[in-house]
């Protein structure tokens, strides 16, 4: 199958920009006018949250540079995602923060002076097609570097590791914590051939947890490792895991069944490193099944978009999160909301956690772009990235050194979980009242 594609400069419109109508459900982007009062906002915002991504020369011409990607006073960047496959419902919302990162640093004058210009693939969450696609990025496309949110990356980044590509994505595959990667960028990792860690134990034995259930994916190994390493945190807190198999795929599961499973189990404990509507199914029919579970925990879930779906069905609800979430947030999430409402309006709410994932990955390659001066290569990007230190312009909750401990799990988290009512998220804080849990690596 080809890949699908399209190709952006300063405006954020995709595929037809006749006409004027959204297609909410699968992120068709149509064109709308952008007031100039709402630019000025989006920068005047950024500028006050510290956002990482400078210009050293909004209004002139810029120093003529070879390197790829950098043509006249542009620099061409590629974006693959999943826009079909089975991928494409969890991470529709990837690409608009994508966009609205890229547009609110082109609205505050670009980098260094030259304006970003986007590229964008579809592979399908498909391994072969993902290869197929940023082979199409780099060689024929022209682009200095990507960012990535696919489930299926792992041919393609043999590709871009071989010929020294940057890339900043999301971590949902092993070979990200892989030193031979070191051109692969993330800020905080969840599969990892290293050690699991004790937080997400102690985080479930502190509300009560005894005995628990690891649900598997049959369609996403990536999730089968991660749900791996949340067994071993449970067991080292003293909840073991029932030797019982609960498996769920979306196209063949009745998540009914799947919580009377769970209840005949006899267990008050269940992780399941889903997303979006599938983590949601899954706690749809635990709830209907009456099973008496007391921590559903995931490695996501912090998505205002489901509760507006399910409501009180996803109460209790834990997600664990790596970034800073909106009710501690300031300035940077802020001017995240404001870069999605002038740039990427079709995603509502806003607020959406593939959306602010995506958006913080970007900003982490343009942080790399300012790092790297005026016309770096790919591999001087690659060295002084690799040689910082990163907070996501206060969208993190702490510096992430990426020099150091590349690849290793996080052992800090937050957990926020949805109230009784289903309308929003409660911080469950640390037995000393801190906002984070903080645990540390276990011996394997």
């Amino acid at each position: 199958m080809a890949p699908r594609s399209n190709v952006k400069g300063s405006n954020p419109r995709a595929r037809s920009t006749a006409r004027l109508s959204l297609n909410l459900g699968g992120l068709r982007f149509r064109g709308r006018v952008v007031r100039r009062a709402a630019l000025l906002t989006v920068l005047a915002t950024a500028l006050a949250a510290g956002c990482t991504a400078s210009s050293d020369s909004a209004h002139g011409s810029v120093a003529g540079c070879d390197t790829p990607g950098f043509v006249g006073d542009t620099i061409r960047l590629g974006f693959a995602y999943p826009d079909s496959g089975i991928g494409a419902a969890a991470l529709a919302a990837a690409r608009s923060g994508f966009v609205a990162r890229i547009e609110q640093a082109n609205a505050a004058g670009g980098i260094h002076g030259r304006k970003l210009v986007y590229v964008w693939r579809d592979d399908a969450s498909v391994s072969t097609q993902n290869l197929e696609v940023v082979r199409d990025l780099v060689e024929n496309q022209k682009v200095f570097g990507l960012v990535e949110a696919s489930i299926s990356a792992a041919e393609g980044a043999v590709y871009l590791r071989d010929h020294g590509v940057p890339v900043t994505g999301i971590p949902a595959e092993a070979f990200w914590a892989d030193p031979s990667y070191r051109n692969m960028f993330a800020y905080s990792y969840v599969v990892d051939e290293g050690p699991p860690v004790s937080t997400f134990g102690a985080f479930a034995k502190a509300q009560g947890g005894t005995r628990a259930a690891v649900i598997q994916n049959d369609v996403s190994p990536a999730a089968n490792a991660i749900g791996a390493k949340l067994g071993a945190s449970l067991a080292a807190a003293g909840i073991p895991t029932v030797p019982d198999r609960f498996v769920y795929n979306p196209t063949l599961t009745d998540p009914v069944q799947l919580g009377q499973q769970l209840r005949k189990a006899g267990v008050d404990v269940v992780t399941a490193a889903f997303d979006g509507e599938d983590l949601a199914e899954v706690v749809r029919g635990i709830r209907a099944a009456g099973a008496p579970v007391k921590v559903l925990l995931a490695p996501s879930g912090y998505d205002r978009s489901l509760l507006e779906t399910y409501g009180p069905t996803l109460s209790g609800l834990t997600a664990a999160i790596s970034y800073v979430p909106f009710e501690l947030g300031g300035p940077a999430h802020q001017a995240f909301l404001r870069a999605m409402s002038s740039f990427a309006p079709e995603v509502q709410p806003p607020g959406q956690e593939l959306a602010l994932v995506t958006y913080i990955l970007t900003d982490l390659f343009l942080y790399g772009l300012d790092k790297a001066g005026a016309c770096p290569t790919r591999a001087q990007f690659i060295d002084r990235l690799r040689a910082s230190t990163y907070d996501g312009g206060g969208l993190l909750p702490s510096p992430v050194d990426l020099s150091k401990g590349f690849g290793q799990l996080a052992t800090c988290y937050t957990f926020m979980r949805v109230n009784a009512a289903g309308t929003g998220y409660d911080l469950v804080r640390d037995p000393t009242n801190r906002d984070q849990w903080c645990g540390h690596p276990l011996t394997q």
